[in-house]
């Protein structure tokens, strides 16, 4: 079983993505898609000429077209999404080994993310293993997501580019669309409660507070790319219903309800914009 790791990074970031590698293993490989915005920040570091890594490096911004960039390039069985910033321990790929190689019909798994000594958990995980569905989830982080990579091509499945860090509008969420995408096109998609990545409990959109307008303009987008014109409905329900816990918030029912109309239609009258054929 060759093991992907997938790394997205842009400009200086490459300067980390050396401390992520372990010492070379043989069923491992580190593919690494580098976003520059500038010349200055083409060179390689010597560290990251390995025989275990591949570097492409890609003109502009998106982490999402980041992400399809690095999976275009991938080879192997299963892939590990990951950023600059994670670490890994030789524990953390053997559960990746046993979980895919325990389960021949799993397609997709969404694992736990640890965090440095003295940090808290990184969020509220399940304790039991459960499958994914369209009313059986959880909010998914990128770093826990790991798949075949045959089932994810066969199934023509990549990231859609309106969503995510450095996007026109949507600014993050690329990993709910991605597992949606998942889900809905019949792969088996499965939460393990065991963790595969370290990364501090921090994070810019977990530090978030709810019922800001990223969050707001996210949950229209995401209601309009899972239901369509019935995300219009849908938020001016939620701007009544929710309106006392607005006010808990500081929130006007009317900006909550700006914000969700905005999300929907930009997702409503954009094409998704990520147009890898993974088939060809």
């Amino acid at each position: 079983m060759i093991i992907n790791i997938l790394i997205s990074t842009i400009d200086e970031g490459l300067e980390r993505v050396q401390e992520i590698f372990l010492e070379p293993l043989e069923d491992v490989r580190y593919i690494v898609s580098h976003q520059v915005t500038a010349d200055c920040f083409r060179t390689v570091p010597a560290a990251l000429q390995r025989p275990d890594v591949i570097l492409t490096q890609l003109e502009g911004k998106g982490l999402s077209r980041n992400r399809n960039n690095v999976l275009a390039i991938a080879e192997g069985e299963v892939c590990l999404l990951a950023d600059d910033d994670v670490r890994y321990k030789p524990e953390n790929l053997q559960v990746l080994r046993d979980v895919f190689r325990a389960d021949q019909s799993l397609d997709v798994a969404c694992f736990k993310i640890a965090t440095p000594p003295g940090e808290g958990e990184y969020k509220d995980y399940a304790s039991e293993a459960y499958l994914l569905n369209e009313k059986n989830g959880h909010y998914i982080s990128s770093l826990e997501i790991a798949f075949r990579l045959e089932a994810v091509k066969r199934k023509g499945i990549s990231f859609d580019e309106r969503f995510g860090l450095g996007s026109d509008l949507i600014q993050y969420g690329e990993e709910a669309v991605f597992i949606h995408d998942c889900i809905r096109s019949g792969l088996v998609v499965k939460y393990i409660p065991r963790y595969v990545v370290e990364h501090s409990v921090m994070s810019a959109t977990k530090a978030m507070e709810d019922y800001t307008t990223p969050k707001n303009i996210f949950k229209g987008g995401y209601d309009a790319r899972r239901y369509g014109w019935r995300a219009i409905t849908a938020a001016f329900y939620d701007a009544v219903r929710l309106r006392e816990e607005l006010a808990g918030y500081k929130k006007k029912p009317a900006q909550y309800l700006r914000d969700r109309l905005r999300g929907a239609f930009y997702i409503l009258g954009s094409q998704k914009n990520s147009t890898y054929d993974w088939k060809s």
